[in-house]
């Protein structure tokens, strides 16, 4: 079991900036820092931050102790992610440890690393 002060990965996948809050995407566009990601590139997530995904798909994967792999989501335009210093993993509201998350574009992506806490205007 991960401990509670290891770093966080919170899937935002519902967050719909670009259809539900254009004026939110907007005003994060000012902010934000654009990351293209080649096909198969993996990210290597800062802690605290915020990622969107403006153009493609993000693949998030789990590796578990048993070495089994899991993909948690496929995170498309307007879908986000966090990274949190720590806290507690929940898989049911889609938080988990970073350590055990691989993160990689599938075609060619774009993200938009956002400042930490934008996706509590949601």
């Amino acid at each position: 079991m991960p401990e509670a002060d290891a770093p966080l990965l919170c899937l935002r996948r519902n967050a719909h900036l670009f259809s539900q809050q254009p004026e939110l995407a907007a005003r994060l566009a000012l902010d934000r820092r654009v990351l293209p990601m080649a096909p198969d590139e993996l990210l290597h997530a800062v802690t605290p931050a915020g990622y969107l995904v403006r153009r493609g798909r993000l693949r998030v994967t789990q590796l578990l102790p048993d070495g089994r792999e899991i993909t948690r989501a496929v995170l498309q335009a307007g879908a986000g992610l966090e990274t949190r210093e720590s806290g507690g993993t929940d898989p049911l509201n889609d938080t988990y440890p970073l350590t055990d998350i691989i993160l990689a574009a599938i075609g060619e992506t774009e993200l938009w690393q956002v400042p930490v806490g934008s996706f509590d205007l949601v």
